[in-house]
Formats: C-alpha cells, structure tokens, sequence
C-alpha cells in the first residue's frame, strides 16, 4: 500500500485533523545492519510516540473547545482596559477569552454551543449586595397602596384590618404596612388592635423594617410577657406610666419578633420561598446575593437548603440576636449546599430617619432627639476586636454621622489600617460626611448603599432641615474620595429600577451616579464587598461565568424604561439558569 492514513479527532477549529504516516515506515529491510536496524527501530517507535501524541493532544483538543460562545453582543466587561467587547467564549465555570466576533467564533467546536445575542446587552452578572430573603406564615395582607408612597394614618389601618377580617380565620395571621405617621402616634397601640382582631394575629411592619406594632394575640403566640424587659439592642415601648407592653417593638426588640414570626412558617413554606427568591433573581439577571439573615438564622437556612440546588450564588451572613459582648465566632461550617456560602456578621447600630432611630450629631429639626444607638462604644469595640481576630468580616448598619463616628472610632480602637485585608463594611451610610471619608479609606471600608433610599427626599428634608438633606448619601463624592462602594437592593429586587434610582438620586441630585458607575458598584463593587472580585464581578479570561443578556440596553434606551429590562439569559459558573426562548 502507499500509504497508511489515520484521522484523528478535531484539534479545536471543528475540523478532522489528517496525519499521513509513511509506507516506509513500516518495510522491514533485512539488510540492514544490527546498527541500521536499531535506527529503524528507534524511528518506527518516535514516529508512533509522535502518532500516539498527537492522537491525545487531538482529544485534549476537542475536549478543551469551549462550552458555550456568545457572539454578536454588546458585551460591557467592566474591565477598565477593555470595557466593552463583542463576544465571549466560556469552559466550564470560566471564561475563557474575550474579544471580537469573528476571533471567539473561531474558538468553537462541533461540541460548542453557540449564541448569537444578536446585539443584546451582555453584563456581568448583578451582585445584590444587601437583601433579605425569607418569608412569612401565610395569612391575609391589608389592602392599600404601599407606605412608602402614602404613609397610612392609624385610622386608616384600623379600617383596614376591619375590611380584612371576612378573609382571616380564627387564629389566621394579618399582615399590614406602616410608616413614621402610625410609628408617631400615641394611639396605635395593641390595645386599639385587640377589640377589632381579638383572635387574629395582626403584624404591623414599618416598610422600613424598623418597628413593628403587634395585636396581644401575638404576644401570647410567641411568649412575650406584657412586661417583659428590652433584649440587648432593642425596646419596647410601654404604655404611659407603666412597665406594660403597648405593642410597639424597635431595633433588636423588633428583629426578635420578626424572626420568631418568621420561624412560624412550615419548613416546605420557607424553602418555597428560597427558591422564588432564587428565580426572581435570576430572572433579573441577578448571579449573587448577599442575605441578610434577619428573618431565617444561618443554620437554619443551611437545614432548609440542604438539598437544593438553587440557580444563583447565595452567601448568608449571620445576624446574631444576642449582645455583641457575648458574640463568638461560628467558624466553618460543614455540608454548604452548592453555591451557598456562609461568612461575615451584620450588626445594626442605629435604625433610619423614618422613626427618628438613626443616630445623627445634631437633633432632627422636627423633634428634639438624637436617635440612639443599639450598643455601647465598648461593645462595639470588642466585637470588631474579636472579629478581626477570628478573620471575620463585619457588617455595621449605621446610617447617621454619629453611627458611623462610633464605628470608625471602633475600627480604629481595634486595629486601624490592619482592617484593610478585611474590609469592613458599612451598610447604607446615608450620612457619611466628607470629613470622615479618609477616615473610611485608612481603615478599608467599603460602603454598601441601597438606591432605593435615595427616593425620599421630602422625609430628609423634614427631619434633617435643607443644609444637611443637600449633604445626604453622597456616593459619587465618596466613590471619589476612594471610598469603595457596593450596591444592594434592601428594598426592591429589581436591579434596573435600583440603576434608575442611583442614577437620578432624587434626594441628592449632584450625587447621582453615572450608569456606568452604578453597574460597575452593583457587581464588581459588591463582589470587592464580599472579597471576591478576583473571580466574579467582571467579564474576563479566567473569571467565573455569571453574566446577563438583557432584553434591551439600558445605556441606550431612556432611564424612564430601565425598570421594565429582564434578563432573556442569565448564566452562573457556565451554566444557563434562565433562558427566554
């Protein structure tokens, strides 16, 4: 025969690879010299080592094509050098490169699936860098617009919950909205509630998750005595003269009711809502999540989630319901359900300006009060002692100048600029001031705000006056000055309706971001918040594969439509987990 031919597989164009092998390799020539032999025999054996290698550098070949190939986007990397690309390729839970169409088609194998995005938005998958999942036992929500956009009276909840009995059973849960107006009102109290809902359990929440107003029936549900003492943190108001209980919870009185209400909800109920949670994320383009674990302790979660496998990456933080001075470290924790981690420690120092709990230098103007903080100095100091020992990033709500005062005077007590691997976190810091930016920066802090409180501007301005409402949440200053910054939702899921709102910052209109600021802080911002921006947050080689092709694009569309975007794909670590077909 002339010739021996052997086809191999593809090297990684999709082609079939050809390797002709000589007929003279394999005639035997008897004539040969023993030393002429040997030679022969030497060749016939590096010709089929070289066969033999290139056979398996051929199925590495094939096996290393990439997975997945988005071609034709208008990808935004978030990659300061290349921000903006055509396409991408993806292996596994990487990608693998980045660049124009025609040089990441090439990449593609008869094994790699390929998607034209035919000019779609690609981003980086959305970080939500402050939420909080969890549900409710299930029961009847009182009608009315939302209290964020028309703060009820108490007169008005009260018919509310009248209209809502019909639908509530004996013993059913009743579920309502508050603002500052019924937080202000002497008479909203359980007593009112009780003649109207006597064997109903009626939970009143401040749309602001500070204070709660609760019906007697609640009470006696959960064991709460009527003169039961104020926990570490928290308190309870009382009625006028007397150590009895009104109803009314606040701060780390107020989360203890809120999570043992929580804990009411069947098992099957709060993995439910876990994985709705999930969903909605994904739908939205949303590839992390960093909980807040106020409505479900960490270990419990970790029960519930045991054996599923939810579509997004989900880190829990705990949010622990004793003193800071009795607070220890968990460390590691065993059996983490895939893409769920479990790391960090939220503490809340002050409550917001809504009931007048954030903690400010200067009295509010509408009322002669400072706010409060939950803790002493000392606690705080300790906590964030032992936190930085035990390697243990820290979390501290504080949204007044004074809050966040005490915790960079804390942070300085306990270590100063050695914090800076660690990277505290400040979550909202609505009233970080310019003197106290440097301070921030010195010790590592990154500031985790939320757009969705940017959109009460007539509230600041009356509990604030117009010199300081003008000085409110002053992220593009602060971004500036070096302060790292993170954008969570804390309030609304939807990640294009937070970008709307940064971008317009109604309360603080010279501060508004840019929308390329705003999608830079809501993904590589909190994947640096959750130490993790070397492998999530941007779109790069060697990255993990949590990105978003959106419905429409959001730089080129009218800032008035961003809140109606979707996600058509959302891929997390290579895999697609929602898909519009």
């Amino acid at each position: 025969m002339a010739g021996c031919w052997c086809i191999l597989p593809s090297l990684g164009n999709g082609k079939p690879h050809t390797l002709h092998i000589p007929a003279t390799a394999h005639r035997h020539e008897r004539t040969r010299t023993n030393t002429a032999t040997s030679g022969y025999n030497r060749g016939v054996r590096t010709l089929l080592v070289l066969a033999s290698s290139l056979v398996a550098w051929a199925l590495v070949g094939a096996q290393a094509g990439p997975d997945l190939v988005l071609v034709n986007g208008r990808v935004f990397t978030g990659v300061r050098s290349s921000p903006w690309v055509e396409a991408l390729s993806i292996s596994g839970e990487l990608i693998t490169a980045t660049g124009n169409t025609g040089r990441i088609r090439s990449l593609a194998t008869r094994r790699t699936r390929v998607i034209d995005v035919e000019g779609r938005l690609v981003v980086p998958g959305f970080n939500d860098a402050h939420t909080h999942p969890g549900t409710m036992p299930s029961g009847v929500t009182l009608e009315g617009p939302p209290a964020i956009e028309r703060d009820p009276t108490f007169a008005e909840v009260l018919e509310r919950l009248k209209a809502a009995l019909a639908g509530a059973p004996a013993g059913g849960w009743i579920y309502g909205e508050i603002g500052s107006t019924v937080l202000d009102d002497p008479n909203a109290t359980r007593f009112a509630l009780d003649p109207i809902a006597p064997d109903r359990l009626v939970v009143l929440h401040a749309w602001t998750g500070h204070g709660t107003l609760v019906n007697t029936a609640v009470l006696r549900r959960l064991g709460i005595r009527d003169d039961e003492p104020d926990p570490p943190g928290g308190f309870y108001q009382r009625m006028p003269g007397a150590a009895t209980l009104s109803g009314v919870a606040h701060e780390y009185a107020g989360y203890r009711l809120h999570q043992r209400i929580a804990l009411e909800a069947p098992p099957e109920a709060q993995v439910e809502a876990f994985r709705r949670f999930a969903a909605e994320a994904a739908g939205f383009g949303i590839t992390s999540v960093q909980a807040m674990m106020t409505a479900t302790p960490v270990d419990r979660a970790l029960e519930l989630l045991a054996k599923e496998d939810l579509p997004i990456r989900m880190r829990l933080i705990d949010f622990p319901l004793v003193s800071p001075l009795e607070w220890q470290p968990a460390g590691k924790r065993g059996g983490t359900p895939a893409k769920v981690t479990v790391s960090g420690t939220k503490w809340v120092l002050d409550g917001t300006p809504v009931e007048r709990l954030m903690w400010v230098r200067e009295p509010y103007v509408d009322a002669r009060t400072r706010g409060r903080p939950n803790m002493t100095a000392s606690a705080l100091t300790q906590f964030l002692a032992r936190a930085r020992t035990a390697g243990e990033q820290p979390m501290v709500h504080a949204v007044g100048d004074a809050a966040i005062d005490a915790v960079l005077d804390a942070l300085e007590r306990s270590g100063g600029e050695a914090w800076r691997s660690l990277r505290p976190r400040i979550e909202h810091g609505d009233l970080l001031e310019a003197d106290q930016f440097q301070r921030a920066v010195k010790s590592g802090v990154t500031l985790v705000q939320n757009p969705s409180h940017f959109m009460i501007a007539a509230l600041l301005r009356a509990r604030l006056g117009e010199a300081r409402a003008a000085r409110v949440q002053a992220v593009k200053s602060s971004l500036a000055a070096g302060v790292p910054l993170a954008i969570g939702s804390d309030g609304p899921l939807n990640p294009f309706l937070n970008l709307m709102f940064a971008t317009a910052h109604a309360a603080n209109p010279s501060e508004a971001l840019s929308l390329e600021q705003a999608l830079v802080a809501y993904t590589h911002g909190s994947a640096y918040a959750e130490r993790q921006e070397k492998t999530k947050g941007t779109l790069a080689a060697g990255m993990l594969a949590d990105l978003a092709v959106l419905s429409q694009d959001v730089f080129q569309v009218p800032a008035e439509t961003w809140p109606a975007t979707t996600s058509v794909l959302t891929v997390v670590g290579g895999r697609i987990v929602h898909e519009v077909n």
